[in-house]
């Protein structure tokens, strides 16, 4: 049991010490002591060489020069931690592109503006995500595609070229606090993944094990779904969307005008008496092949009728008997 609070102890100190890195990251040196542990290369393992005086002394004392250093042991990487603290690192800016526009096309050229489209993102380096069409005499389509973002502006501008544009909206946004942020809690778990895993090889009893294992196991589930909600802004931010509406020039069909009920009414009339004259036509299919068959079975009965009728006299006719002696 004291080995096992010690480990989790361990855990704990881990996990805030593993916090506290990310938070002084790019502070100055420390004194001695913190030399060994900047030498192996980060916060992680410093905060793994500050766990050994665990029963003794508190984490504290011996955590907060290890995270201070950089550079080699016991000197200064450059200015004072003072300094360095003001000074904020630039991160670049992350921006969602999407552009969508309308062009109108003379009659007859509704194919060529699409197939020129298509080439105009594999020119630039993208694709076609999405392409529709319909239409008979008039055609009308849209068209999607993907676009490297450093390319948005001249792909969006060769499709203007395309026809004429009627309609254009252009949009953007910003997602970098939405990716920063997501990078701090990526990291936090990852933190609290690798002291799991260390925790559960620690583990002496099958109770302890499964215990520590779901709680990574909620741990990992995390991981995955941020990993993924970065994965989607990366793609979104590296790749552009371009929408086009293509719309060929000519007399589209003039749709119907709303009709009166008492119409409608006659319509649906209409509608119903074409039904029954339906269902009668069918029902004769079926009862004049039935009436035809019992017509000539009547006939037949008919004709047979005269050379019946004598045979079924003699049949009731009683056999003569000789005369008495």
């Amino acid at each position: 049991m004291t080995g096992m609070r010690r480990a989790t102890v361990a855990v704990a100190a881990t996990v805030v010490l593993s916090g506290l890195a990310g938070a002084a990251a790019g502070c100055a040196g420390g004194a001695g002591s913190a030399g060994s542990a900047g030498a192996e290369g980060g916060g992680v393992t410093a905060a793994k060489h500050s766990l050994a005086p665990v029963d003794g002394q508190a984490l504290g004392a011996s955590a907060a020069p290890v995270f201070g250093s950089e550079g080699s042991a016991g000197t200064a990487a450059g200015p004072s931690a003072g300094a360095r603290a003001d000074v904020s690192v630039p991160v670049p800016s992350a921006v969602i592109k999407t552009a969508s526009l309308d062009l109108r096309v003379a009659h007859g050229k509704f194919g060529d503006a699409m197939n020129a489209a298509t080439n105009v993102a594999l020119r630039f380096g993208g694709y076609v995500s999405r392409s529709t069409s319909f239409g008979t005499k008039v055609h009308d389509g849209t068209i999607v595609m993907r676009v490297p973002a450093g390319r948005f502006d001249r792909a969006r501008m060769a499709v203007e070229r395309l026809g004429r544009p009627t309609n254009e909206v252009v949009s953007g946004r910003d997602v970098t606090r939405q990716l920063v942020n997501l990078g701090a809690r990526l990291g936090n778990l990852e933190s609290q993944q690798r002291a799991l895993r260390a925790l559960m090889r620690r583990a002496v009893s099958v109770s302890d094990t499964i215990r520590v294992q779901g709680v990574l196991q909620g741990v990992e589930l995390q991981i995955e779904e941020i990993q993924g909600e970065l994965n989607y802004l990366h793609d979104r931010t590296s790749m552009s969307t371009i929408s086009i509406a293509v719309h060929e020039a000519g007399r589209r069909p003039v749709p119907p005008q709303h009709a009166s009920a008492i119409w409608k009414d006659g319509a649906r009339a209409a509608h119903a008496a074409t039904e029954v004259v339906g269902a009668v036509i069918v029902g004769a299919g079926y009862v004049i092949p039935l009436a035809i068959l019992a017509l000539l079975a009547v006939l037949i009965g008919r004709l047979l009728a005269p050379w019946a009728a004598p045979l079924a006299a003699r049949r009731r006719t009683p056999a003569a008997t000789p005369p008495d002696d």
